[in-house]
């Protein structure tokens, strides 16, 4: 093999492994820069006791789903039900239905007022809620509906509680 030759292949060798360290160096910078370790962040909805944090019911969520609470009026001693959606960075309030207009519940607010049935809906609230306080009631039942489970506010903790409902990413 003439002289020429071979520096020519080894020329070709050198060109190659040059390639190949770049496209691997360009590889390393692009995954480190596309992918930071991070997984995707998951969500639970926590139910917890106001004044000592203590955790009462957990469920994993996925944002954009919906929960219920529902509930009879303190003074009306009408059923309210509040839908929301849950957010990453807590729960949108987004419709209440109740028989009646009463003290504490919208009424000529400015938002939008369907009459069904027996129901007032009022819907446009897109009210974020990063907690949302709520107190155990010692006389009426109160639920959180999601799409898959009902869970009984009542049975978690005594009347008069305050309990805490909050999106929690872990």
């Amino acid at each position: 093999m003439s002289d020429f030759r071979i520096k020519s292949v080894i020329r070709k060798r050198v060109k190659f492994i040059y390639l190949l360290c770049c496209a691997l160096v360009i590889i390393t910078v692009a995954g480190a820069f596309f992918n930071r370790g991070e997984r995707p962040h998951a969500y639970k909805i926590s139910l917890s006791i106001g004044h000592t944090g203590e955790t009462l019911f957990e469920k994993k969520i996925t944002p954009g789903n919906r929960l219920i609470l529902e509930y009879i009026h303190s003074a009306d001693g009408t059923p309210v039900s509040s839908l929301f959606e849950i957010e990453t960075d807590g729960l949108m309030l987004i419709e209440e239905r109740y028989s009646w207009y009463g003290s504490g519940l919208e009424s000529g607010s400015g938002y939008s007022f369907l009459f069904e049935g027996d129901n007032v809906i009022i819907s446009g609230y897109s009210r974020l809620f990063t907690d949302l306080p709520l107190r155990v009631a010692r006389t009426v039942n109160q639920k959180i509906i999601f799409e898959d489970e009902v869970v009984n506010v009542n049975e978690l903790a005594p009347g008069g509680t305050l309990i805490i409902i909050s999106v929690v990413k872990y």
